[in-house]
This record gives structure tokens, sequence and C-alpha cells, in this order.
């Protein structure tokens, strides 16, 4: 589902957003001073990734019918869900 919306890109800049803040921990564990600039660069990580996940969703284009159609990666094969057939018993 994330690469089908193209949404790899924001999930690595999660993750590297929750690395800096763990490598923050260490440092702070440590005493080291300036590893206050990690957490503000996790936070700012963390904020571009959230932005990023939303972005599929705020500017999807609305068809005639008024529901909105998520534009996905033309590339990727969408497995097909087959329909379900009652259960006889």
């Amino acid at each position: 589902m994330i690469k089908l919306l193209k949404l790899q890109k924001a999930v690595f800049v999660l993750i590297a957003g929750v690395l800096s803040f763990i490598a923050y921990k260490i440092l702070d564990a440590n005493g080291i001073k300036s590893g206050i600039y990690l957490q503000m660069l996790a936070g700012v990580l963390i904020i571009i990734g959230a932005l990023w996940l939303l972005y599929p969703i705020l500017f999807a284009k609305k068809d005639s019918d008024g529901n909105a159609e998520i534009i996905t990666d033309p590339t990727v094969e969408v497995p097909v869900d087959e329909e379900e057939k009652p259960a006889t018993e």
C-alpha cells in the first residue's frame, strides 16, 4: 500500500526522524549538550514525514460523483481480490 501510493519517501523520513531521536537519547544519557540539535532534527523530520503521509488525502482529485480518487503508481501491480462465494451448508 505504501509503494502503491508513492509514500516510501515519507516512511524513510519518519524512520530517519526516529533514528535521530534515538541518537539524541543516547547522547543525552552521556551528558553531551550538543545532542539537542539531533532532537530538533528529529522533530522536523517527523513533522515533514507526517505531512508527506497526508499529501494523497489532501490533494486527491474528486470525480463527477464527488468521490475522492487517489492517484496511485501505475507501475505497481495491485492484487485483485476474488469475490467470496457464500458458504453453503
